[in-house]
């Protein structure tokens, strides 16, 4: 699956649903212009006025006017729907109905849905979400929400937990990182804000048609007549604004439709399991709540959802489910499955007392086979293989998903090797907060026993954490974090990487936005900032010039760069690397895609990816905000 190819697609429909949106918000100010010129002439006198037609009532100053009028109007609603939106993709769970899941839940099913939300992040590079559950609702279905990799998140209801087994629901969990890896959830936020000023004038009419507006028409020339007129243009409103809402529906469904099958092969590519996805799809059909929901504002986001949250094709978001299932199981019977709470309720019990909190080892090892490719397994390898034992230390990885301790292990990974240092870092950590300090120095002792390549995954679980605390608290903890980097004087490729990750996936929730610009739609007027990156990497791990040169020569063939020349060791500066990654990150999707393909054949040039080229990678994709898949296909 080409991520950077769905993603170009998606902009591609992005535009042109704008296009459609501007003509259908046209068509909605010439009929409501129409509306009003009516009412006016009707509510005009005609004795007073017997020469006046319908016509008189539509000059060009009026129809400005009208028009001004409904166009700020359809703004204004869409941008309070954005106010909403931006937040991130955990406040739109949270509009929902969701609720925040806990990394350390004791609940079992949340338990295994934290599982394997981790387990498909770790392998697929990114940030694991945070997750949320819509505890009232027992109709099959999930979604994930954001507007980038940095802000999203995904959301199941209670009945995808107690209704599915884990094959399924990681099928399920599949089919939404395919969302976010695809670029989908930026044009389902876009959708959702469109509609809703459309929406916004339906509302609107059924307030003039109700009695409270009576005040208004006793102005009129008779309170019967106006009053009667102003229900008629009130319904008028609504009939038209409700119009607009069904043609923004078929217009929204016929691009979410597709955007589905996408995402269902993308499970199935991920997973490797079509009876993943395919029984998920199975069982809601066997399910007498099939994916509907209650909540009043699910109905206005049903594409957002995995399976369909209202009956109907026409204005349907989803391909019917027959439909679906026979695209990933050919075979298919026509039977489906009925939900069977009590067995998966079980099997959630043996998933959490087998994983004792930490993720699947063998699991992320399937999934990296199928997430990254042939051409990325050794990238992405977090060196987990089958019979291959868990984790170093368990404690680090709960320790990474608690709010407060998830400090500890990021400071814990800063502690610089020289004494000296290591004892200014903890005098620094011991001003701010004297018992963080003290449960530290405890932990030391851990953090000397892992191996390179745990330690971007407990970076990665730190995240979610992270984020559930307050701003004051983020911001107290990153100004905390750089005076422990900076406290031997400098910044080593490690801290940069670390802070990178942190300071691009958390700043974001707590509103330190970055617009991104794509200012640059060819690598050629990169060269001289690829060139410095791809050096940097091909330096990195103290290899002789001789191989350096082979690694930079196979990055800058990738790029079809092949008269470039590395930049020395020498120049090649940490501060003159963050600088050309900054104007890489500036670039097209695309060429974003051939950088990042071309880092990673830096890193393979003898063969194997170490954990230390994979954590300047994945920093790398985590400025430039691109997913790490997919890179195997141009």
């Amino acid at each position: 699956m080409n991520f950077y190819a769905a993603q170009d697609q998606a902009r591609k429909s992005s535009r042109i649903l704008l296009l459609l949106f501007i003509l259908l918000n046209i068509g909605l100010v010439v009929l409501i212009n129409l509306l009003f010129a009516w009412y006016l002439w009707v509510s005009d006198d005609p004795l007073a006025l017997p020469d006046r037609v319908f016509l008189d009532y539509l000059s060009w100053q009026r129809i400005f006017v009208v028009a001004s009028s409904i166009s700020l109007l359809l703004l204004f609603a869409a941008w309070l729907k954005w106010l909403d939106v931006k937040k991130g993709g955990g406040a739109v769970a949270e509009m929902f109905g969701g609720q925040q899941v806990q990394p350390l839940t004791t609940d079992t099913a949340e338990r295994r849905l934290i599982n394997v939300v981790e387990e498909m992040a770790l392998a697929a590079g990114v940030p694991v979400p945070p997750v949320y559950v819509m505890n009232n609702e027992m109709g099959i279905n999930a979604f994930a929400a954001g507007l980038g990799l940095t802000d999203a998140a995904i959301c199941v209801t209670r009945g995808t937990l107690d209704s599915l087994s884990r094959d399924q629901l990681q099928g399920v969990i599949a089919h939404e990182f395919s969302h976010i890896l695809n670029g989908d959830m930026r044009i389902n936020m876009r959708l959702l804000v469109m509609l809703h000023g459309m929406v916004f004038f339906a509302e609107l009419g059924r307030v003039f048609a109700s009695s409270r507006t009576s005040w208004w028409a006793d102005s009129t020339r008779s309170k019967s007549s106006g009053r009667g007129y102003l229900v008629l243009l009130g319904l008028g409103l609504m009939v038209v604004g409700w119009c607009g809402v069904m043609v923004g529906n078929m217009l929204k469904a016929a691009i979410s439709r597709q955007r589905e099958f996408l995402a269902d092969a993308s499970a199935v590519q991920f997973t490797r399991n079509p009876e993943g996805i395919g029984g998920a799809l199975k069982v809601i059909g066997g399910s007498h709540y099939q994916g509907h929901l209650n909540h009043p504002e699910c109905q206005e986001a049903g594409h957002l959802f995995f399976s369909a949250v209202m009956p109907g094709w026409l204005w349907s978001t989803h391909p019917p489910l027959d439909v679906r299932i026979r695209k990933v199981d050919p075979h298919w019977d026509g039977k489906y499955l009925e939900p069977q709470p009590s067995l998966y309720v079980a099997e959630a019990d043996a998933d959490k007392a087998i994983k004792a909190n930490r993720p699947n080892a063998e699991a992320i090892n399937v999934l990296i086979g199928t997430l990254a490719g042939a051409e990325l397994v050794d990238y992405t390898g977090q060196e987990l293989s089958l019979g291959n034992p868990p984790p170093s230390d368990s404690d680090l990885y709960n320790l990474a998903r608690d709010p407060y301790d998830a400090r500890i292990v990021l400071l814990g990974l800063l502690m610089d090797g020289d004494s000296r240092v290591r004892t200014h870092q903890l005098t620094l950590i011991g001003a701010e907060d004297a018992a963080l300090a003290d449960r530290l120095s405890d932990c030391l002792g851990r953090f000397e026993k892992l191996s390179r390549s745990e330690y971007l995954q407990l970076i990665e679980l730190t995240l979610p954490a992270l984020k559930s605390q307050s701003a004051n608290q983020y911001k107290s903890f990153k100004r905390l974090l750089l005076r422990v980097v900076r406290a031997d004087q400098q910044i080593d490729l490690f801290e940069w990487v670390l802070y990178q990750l942190v300071s691009r996936y958390c700043d974001g929730h707590f509103g330190a936005t970055r617009k991104r610009q794509n200012r640059y739609d060819h690598i050629d007027v990169l060269a001289e900032h690829y060139a410095v990156v791809i050096s940097m990497l091909s330096y990195h791990g103290d290899v002789s010039d001789e191989l350096a040169l082979k690694a930079f020569n196979r990055g800058a063939g990738v790029a079809g760069l092949y008269t470039l020349k590395p930049v020395s060791r020498s120049e090649c500066t940490r501060e003159r690397f963050a600088a050309s990654v900054l104007e890489l990150a500036a670039a097209t999707p695309f060429v974003r895609q051939r950088v990042l393909k071309g880092l990673v054949q830096v890193a393979r040039h003898d063969g194997q990816i170490v954990p230390v080229e994979r954590e300047l990678i994945t920093a790398i994709a985590a400025v430039m905000e691109s997913p790490l898949i997919g890179l195997d296909e141009v």
